[in-house]
């Protein structure tokens, strides 16, 4: 059973910066060197950084729990109209069970109930199966952007998109 609990306690931070080591390493490894993994999860998904997310930059972010058990998480923020999908993740070992279309469905409804009719995110270039996975749900690469870190790296990723209409 699939299960998508907003994370509203430093308890909930926690357990997602504890999936967020796992799962950012698993996904980017194998693209950009660990270091910059390792600087990116420091600089955005700590438990004081998801804290001053939260605060400070309007982010929701959710626990997806499968058979109770936390397997991945959700961030995003609404800003002029668009809901920004920044953070979907799933562990490796709980992919193929429904869980990102799931996720998708719940991020796609959360962008109807505030009035919103785009959600917009980003891909590492490189990300073949994520680029695939969000293609097959109707996004669209809009921009190819360079984004650069201040630990000196560098990475191409895409803007991708989808409109929302009124009988999805």
């Amino acid at each position: 059973m699939i299960d998508i609990q907003k994370a509203t306690t430093t308890s909930d931070f926690k357990i997602i910066e504890l999936l967020a080591k796992e799962i950012l390493h698993e996904v980017y490894d194998p693209i950009i060197p660990k270091e910059h993994t390792t600087f990116f999860l420091q600089k955005f998904q700590t438990v004081s950084a998801i804290q001053e997310q939260i605060e400070k930059e309007n982010f929701q972010y959710y626990l997806l729990n499968f058979n109770n058990i936390s397997v991945g998480y959700i961030g995003f923020y609404i800003k002029e109209s668009v809901l920004y999908l920044s953070k979907i993740y799933i562990l490796e070992i709980s992919r193929g069970k429904k869980i990102g279309k799931t996720a998708l469905q719940f991020v796609q409804q959360k962008a109807k109930d505030s009035k919103v009719n785009r959600i917009e995110l980003l891909v590492n270039q490189q990300n073949k199966n994520t680029l695939t996975i969000y293609k097959k749900y109707g996004f669209k690469i809009l921009k190819i952007v360079s984004n650069s870190f201040s630990d000196g790296f560098t990475v191409e990723d895409y803007i991708m998109g989808k409109e929302l209409n009124r009988s999805e």
